[in-house]
């Protein structure tokens, strides 16, 4: 059988092919042939109203219909991913991305925030100094016996430049280790911006390659939704201290989109005024909120989200169709990334590698398989002041996609790979159970990365560095 999925956006047909991840533009005559396809290619030859079409019809129907032929045996011969086996499978891992959570509080009150100020709800700490002397031996145990030549440390929160001597001292330890142990580490922070001064600007910019900033568009949305502890406008201090900080390079901005909130498109011609090149556009989502009627009135309904993300694909490619090359023009690493990704074809079997490749260790030392599942008792996966082994949550082992009996007959099986676990945990109860809405907007938004990478190779190919091929049948990837 040929897995297939065909879509129409903005009244152009789509041909996706899962197992290969490559896509086309049909014809309405190329659509009608494959109407008649039923998955099976020897049925398709064999189709009796195949045949019907193909006789006493124009040459170039026949000769659409013999490339559509060729297209599917072409598909034929793509084998299935499967997963090869892991560092993890041969006695080793592969752990690359360490999220550490140096102060679970904050100095801000957004509206939004999915962790509570990093708190959860629970009782604010902050990672003391010899809690980070162990985080820092564990993470240097568990590289050395890493295949990753690159190890990403991640500093998060709530606001972890809260605490930074702790944040100081375990980037210098690890940096001091890096020519012993033949790695490289690359030091990440995600933090509210309102701190970026002074000693701790000129640490960062000298030491780290990504700052992620949150900032939600213009001023008046901005402070609305992200207001100070007590209230307090925060939009003036972040752009501030935006502007003033000594490596421009290194900013990246993110934004939170609300019901309150300017459109998509709005909001990232708000953010890339700001000179900053960079920037991700998320919606507000719904995990773990579901009897909380204030977070509820915040989520930008689905229908929405897809029409706003839909109209500025196409403003964003009309505009950076106007350039000449990619150098100076700001871009939504959210939207690119995934396209970046249907391009190389990649195709994936497990969601992502919470507990395999990534681990999240909390303020008291605690570890867990990612930020999302930090201070869920159930998905405790060691300590760091305790010599045991490191133990995955039995639900995050051993998963595959075709084995997954909601995943296994879906187009979108190979790119999402099932899912978060953390979101289908807080929607369902169940790791390995995803939500029908959550499947549904997936969809709806992969559709639309598939219609702006189509867009982008026609109209302005330079910014992905591919030009399409010319066939009746169009392949994008």
């Amino acid at each position: 059988m040929i897995d297939y999925h065909v879509f129409q956006e903005r009244g152009r047909n789509f041909l996706f092919f899962p197992a290969s991840a490559r896509l086309y533009q049909l014809s309405k005559e190329a659509l009608r042939l494959l109407c008649y396809f039923p998955g099976n290619l020897e049925a398709f030859e064999a189709s009796a109203a195949l045949r019907a079409l193909s006789v006493d019809t124009p040459a170039d129907q026949a000769e659409l219909c013999a490339e559509l032929r060729t297209l599917l045996q072409k598909e034929l011969k793509v084998d299935h991913p499967a997963t090869a086996l892991t560092d993890t499978d041969l006695g080793g891992n592969c752990l690359q991305t360490f999220s550490l959570y140096l102060a679970q509080t904050c100095n801000m009150s957004c509206c939004y925030c999915w962790n509570r100020g990093g708190s959860f709800g629970k009782s604010s700490t902050m990672m003391e100094e010899k809690t980070a002397q162990l985080v820092t031996e564990l993470i240097l145990s568990l590289v050395e016996a890493s295949s990753a030549e690159k190890c990403v440390i991640n500093f998060y929160g709530g606001e972890p430049l809260l605490n930074f001597p702790a944040l100081r001292q375990i980037t210098l330890r690890l940096r001091q280790e890096e020519a012993r142990l033949a790695k490289s580490f690359c030091f990440t922070v995600d933090t509210n911006g309102s701190l970026l001064t002074g000693e701790t600007a000129q640490f960062l910019a000298r030491n780290f390659s990504q700052i992620g900033v949150s900032l939600d568009g213009r001023q008046m949305v901005h402070d609305r939704q992200r207001p100070g502890l007590y209230g307090e406008p925060t939009w003036k201090t972040i752009v501030d201290n935006l502007i003033a900080f000594p490596n421009p390079k290194l900013l990246g901005l993110r934004a939170t989109l609300t019901s309150a909130s300017d459109t998509y498109a709005d909001t990232f011609c708000q953010l890339s005024s700001l000179g900053v090149r960079r920037i991700q556009i998320e919606y507000c989502h719904e995990p773990g909120y579901h009897e909380n009627p204030i977070y509820q009135r915040m989520v930008v309904p689905p229908e929405r989200q897809i029409g706003e993300l839909l109209d500025f694909v196409d403003e964003y490619v009309d505009t950076i169709s106007r350039y000449k090359n990619s150098d100076e023009i700001p871009f939504t690493s959210s939207l690119m990334d995934n396209i970046t990704k249907i391009r190389r074809g990649n195709r994936f079997t497990k969601p992502c590698g919470a507990g395999m490749s990534t681990l999240a260790i909390n303020s008291c030392g605690e570890v867990f398989p990612c930020i999302a599942f930090v201070d869920r008792n159930d998905f405790i996966m060691g300590r760091a002041d305790t010599p045991t082994p490191l133990s995955l949550h039995t639900t995050l082992a051993d998963f595959e996609v075709d084995r997954q009996r909601t995943c296994r007959a879906c187009w979108l099986r190979y790119d999402c790979a099932g899912g978060c676990y953390a979101t289908h945990y807080d929607m369902t109860g169940q790791t390995r159970q995803p939500h029908p809405d959550y499947c549904q907007n997936m969809k709806a938004k992969a559709e639309i990365y598939l219609y702006a990478m189509a867009q982008m190779l026609e109209k302005c190919p330079w910014h992905l560095d591919k030009v399409p091929a010319t066939v009746s049948c169009t392949e994008y990837s």
